[in-house]
């Protein structure tokens, strides 16, 4: 992504880390921040569960379960992709996380999807601490 006007304010800037970006980084990190962001994201998933329900006190009930793996890296830039401005010294971030997803049903049919993610970024020596994401999406 990248915004074209080389003047715009930088309240419209990406924001390149959090739940949209990579991972490991606060969504407001001042590294990740500028007029263009490039982000790849690798995912590896396992499915554990298949069809087979869990239930839990006739509240909760999963037939699908996966674990997987997602390696990120990117950076944000200042400049559009025509200016030459660009600086390409930029240390790329890297982030790796371990997830692990549910699938079912709550209140008797009613469809839900569970996430739970934890990241850490690699090769940072600012950034030591990972961050935990939780996501829970109804009628999907």
């Amino acid at each position: 992504n990248f915004i074209s006007n080389d003047k715009i304010d930088d309240f419209f800037y990406f924001f390149g880390g959090g739940m949209p970006g990579i991972k490991g980084y606060t969504f407001y990190d001042p590294s990740l921040t500028g007029a263009g962001i490039i982000i790849n994201s690798t995912y590896l998933r396992k499915l554990l569960i298949d069809s087979r329900y869990f239930s839990f006190k006739d509240f909760l009930g999963l037939n699908k379960l996966a674990i997987g793996s997602v390696y990120q890296f990117g950076n944000s830039y200042n400049g559009n992709a025509s200016n030459t401005n660009i600086d390409v010294n930029r240390r790329i971030k890297q982030s790796f996380g371990l997830e692990l997803r549910a699938k079912g049903f709550i209140f008797y049919g009613y469809p839900i999807a569970l996430t739970l993610e934890h990241h850490i970024p690699l090769l940072d020596k600012e950034e030591k601490k990972g961050k935990t994401y939780f996501k829970l999406l109804f009628d999907f």
